[in-house]
C-alpha cells in the first residue's frame, strides 16, 4: 500500500514537472509533492531558467514551517547538496525535519550524484530512491545525456510525403501536412532548448522558426544555423528579432559543435532540416530521437527527398539503430517516433 502511495505522489511531481518543460535548461526540470497524512499540502516546480528548485517552491509555499514536522516529501530528482548560485536543498528538507523523503531517480551531475541522498540519511531521514525512475529520466533525457556524454539529446523531425519527400522539385513545401501536425512541431519547438536548420532551409523556406502555439511564443527556442559561409540573408525572417531571441551561426564538426552549444547551457537541439543537414547527423550517428510526420500524399521522384545519398552497397551495412517507440495519427498525418 505505501508502494502505491509513493508511485501515486511521484506520478503526481512528474506531471507538475511537464509543465515547465524547455524552459529550465540548463538546470532539469523537476517537480515536487510535500504531503501531510497522507493530503498534499504544497507542490513545486523548477522555475524557469533553472531556479528557484522545486523543493524551495514547495516549502516557501507554507508559512508555519512547523508543518513539515514528520511529512513525506516527493521529488522526481535527488536534491542537490553542493553549494551553487543558490544553497543545497537537502539543507533545507533537514532543517524543516521532514520523516521521509521519495526520489525518482538520481542525480547524474557529479555534484550530487547520490550526496544528496547519503545526507538526507545521514540527518535520518527515510530514503527511497528509484520510484519511477525511467519515467523521471526520460523527462530530463537531455540533462542526463548532457551530464553523461557531453553531448545535447537530439531528435530528428522529418515531416514529408508517403513517399518521403520534403518539396518538390521547385522546393515548394508549403504545406505537405496538417495544421494538426504542424502545432505538433511547434510543441516539439516548445520542449527543445534549441532548434537547428542548415543555411539552405534559410535561402529556401526563409523560416522564422517560433513557437506558434497561442500563449507559448514567448517559449520559442534558441535559434541555430548551419552555415561555414557568410552568405545568409540579413533581411531573412529568422534575424528580425535578434534582440528578443538572437541567432546562433555555427559552422565546422558536427560533434565539435554539438559540444560547444552543451556549454552555453543547451541541453536538447531539436533538428528540423533539410536535406543536407539531416543526412550528415544520421551519417554521423548524433541522432537521438526520430520523429517522422508523414502525409497521404504522393510527389514523386523528382521531388526534394528529406534523407539524401548515404552511399550504402548492402543491406547489411545500411542504418538500422532505431526502435520503433510510438505511433500516433494527426488527422491525415502518420507520426512515426523512433529511438536510437
Amino acid at each position: 500500500m505505501k508502494q502505491n502511495f509513493d508511485k501515486k505522489f511521484i506520478s503526481y511531481a512528474l506531471n507538475l514537472a511537464k509543465k515547465n518543460l524547455g524552459k529550465t535548461a540548463p538546470n532539469p526540470v523537476v517537480g515536487c509533492v510535500i504531503v501531510k497524512n497522507g493530503e498534499i499540502i504544497s507542490t513545486g516546480i523548477t522555475a524557469e531558467n533553472g531556479r528557484p528548485h522545486a523543493e524551495k517552491i514547495a516549502i516557501e509555499k507554507i508559512a508555519d514551517k512547523k508543518i513539515f514536522n514528520g511529512a513525506y516529501l516527493y521529488v522526481t530528482l535527488e536534491p542537490c547538496s553542493h553549494f551553487g548560485q543558490t544553497s543545497p536543498c537537502v539543507d533545507e528538507i533537514i532543517k524543516y525535519k521532514f520523516e521521509k523523503v521519495v526520489i525518482a531517480t538520481q542525480d547524474p551531475d557529479e555534484r550530487v550524484n547520490g550526496e544528496g541522498i547519503k545526507k538526507l540519511r545521514q540527518a535520518g531521514i527515510d530514503v527511497i530512491c528509484g520510484v519511477l525512475e525511467k519515467a523521471a529520466q526520460e523527462i530530463n533525457r537531455g540533462f542526463f545525456k548532457v551530464k553523461k556524454t557531453g553531448l545535447p539529446f537530439v531528435t530528428l523531425k522529418l515531416a514529408t510525403s508517403l513517399d518521403g519527400k520534403i518539396a518538390t522539385k521547385n522546393f515548394d513545401s508549403k504545406w505537405i501536412t496538417s495544421e494538426k501536425a504542424r502545432q505538433f512541431s511547434h510543441h516539439l519547438r516548445t520542449i527543445n532548448d534549441a532548434i537547428l536548420v542548415g543555411a539552405n532551409t534559410i535561402h529556401k523556406d526563409d523560416p522564422t522558426l517560433d513557437c506558434r502555439i497561442a500563449g507559448l511564443e514567448e517559449f520559442s527556442p534558441k535559434k541555430i544555423i548551419l552555415s561555414n559561409k557568410n552568405n545568409l540573408n540579413p533581411a531573412a525572417k529568422i534575424f528580425q528579432n535578434q534582440k528578443k531571441n538572437p541567432v546562433i551561426i555555427l559552422g565546422g564538426d558536427l560533434a565539435k559543435i554539438l559540444k560547444e552549444l552543451c556549454t552555453n547551457g543547451i541541453n536538447s537541439v531539436l533538428v528540423e532540416g533539410g536535406q543536407n543537414v539531416a543526412t550528415q547527423f544520421l551519417q554521423e550517428n548524433l541522432v537521438d530521437e526520430l520523429v517522422w510526420i508523414r502525409n497521404k500524399k504522393i510527389i514523386g521522384n523528382d521531388g526534394i527527398a528529406a534523407i539524401g545519398e548515404m552511399n550504402f552497397v548492402k543491406i547489411s551495412d545500411v542504418l538500422n539503430n532505431f526502435a520503433k517507440q510510438e505511433i500516433r495519427e494527426l488527422d491525415e498525418d502518420l507520426v512515426e517516433i523512433y529511438k536510437r
